[in-house]
């Protein structure tokens, strides 16, 4: 359950002005917890307005040191618990002797007021480690969530997959070409039939991934797009700008840059005089599949989008992250956010 700033106010009010009550009960120079009389005022105000403060300042630290790091922050806090019981301490101290003339009530109490203090510190790892837990239970169901739309997910883009590359009308392209060149060519045909094997089975096999490695994919792009050429000829052109350390160090979800391929095959035109020209490139944090634009009339092409729809969906599952799309008059463009291990490993490890 998420709250708003303004929900998450009321609430550490509440609690800490409930600690400040409980402080009040236990202190006889209070005469219960309720008492009405500007000293109490005056201490409910400063306990409160101190607490708060410390409150967010500690939310804010704890976002910025160590924010992965469970056992390092719980030190932390029990350090933030100890400073802030002292300081607390010494403030009441000083301030009840010094504009409430009451310096004789803590003659006999130390710097340190151990009972104060210490009781403090440990009210404050109550607070702590019960948020704590809250926040681990709420994260687990969440994750727990995510995972079970994730396996939905896959079921889908295994769907889509296989609909959108192993559907009818893609193998009989792929027979029919085939059987045009297997009397004419035998080797062509040859490597035709073993990159054809290789494409059927690595859209079948890898879809049980959530996310394959670049270079892998890349593999099997090239297996992929050496069956479009043989049927398109020199009405197509693939050119892929990706270096070694990027195919080894980046991620991306089985089958999408085909699935952007046959997108980019499916909406235009080709021709031999007006080539489709397919780039595959880098740029900063997004990898991007880029085309010409030679657009079918309306009515010629058969797309329903889901193709696309599908690739936004598991990145938004896998990373929380978004893909673009942008279009001018002349290129099309899909900018597929850069994945990396720590994204592998929430899924595939």
């Amino acid at each position: 359950m998420k709250f708003s700033p303004l929900q998450k106010f009321f609430i550490r009010l509440l609690i800490v002005f409930l600690i400040q009550l409980t402080i009040k009960g236990f202190d006889r120079s209070f005469s219960g917890f309720f008492p009405l009389n500007e000293r109490a005022a005056v201490f409910t105000v400063v306990f409160t307005s101190f607490w708060l403060f410390c409150w967010y300042i500690i939310s804010y630290l704890n976002k910025r040191i160590y924010p992965g790091e469970t056992r390092i922050q719980i030190g932390l806090n029990i350090l933030y618990s100890l400073t802030i019981g002292l300081i607390s301490n010494n403030i009441y101290m000083w301030g009840d002797a010094t504009i409430y003339n009451n310096a004789h009530l803590w003659e006999e109490i130390s710097f340190i007021n151990p009972e104060l203090t210490f009781g403090l510190s440990i009210i404050y790892m109550m607070i702590y480690m019960t948020n704590l837990y809250l926040k681990k239970s709420i994260n687990y169901k969440e994750q727990e969530l995510q995972f079970k739309e994730l396996e939905k997910e896959k079921v889908l883009s295994q769907y889509m997959a296989l609909k959108a590359q192993i559907e009818p009308h893609f193998l009989f392209n792929s027979l029919s070409v085939l059987s045009s060149i297997v009397h004419t060519d035998q080797n062509l045909a040859s490597d035709f039939i073993i990159k054809l094997s290789k494409t059927l089975r690595y859209i079948i096999a890898q879809n049980q991934h959530t996310l394959v490695e670049m270079s892998t994919e890349m593999n099997i792009v090239e297996d992929y797009f050496f069956l479009i050429k043989t049927r398109f000829n020199d009405a197509v052109h693939l050119q892929i700008d990706l270096d070694e350390p990027t195919l080894k160090s980046t991620y991306i979800p089985p089958t999408a840059l085909q699935t952007l391929i046959e997108n980019a095959i499916k909406h235009n035109k080709l021709s031999k005089k007006q080539p489709l020209k397919i780039t595959i490139g880098i740029e900063e944090n997004y990898i991007i599949v880029s085309n010409n634009l030679n657009k079918k009339e309306t009515g010629e092409e058969n797309s329903t989008g889901l193709g696309l729809e599908n690739i936004r969906q598991r990145y938004l599952l896998i990373a929380q992250e978004n893909i673009h799309i942008k279009e001018t008059k002349d290129t099309f463009s899909i900018l597929l956010p850069i994945l990396n291990h720590s994204n592998y490993e929430r899924f595939d490890h």
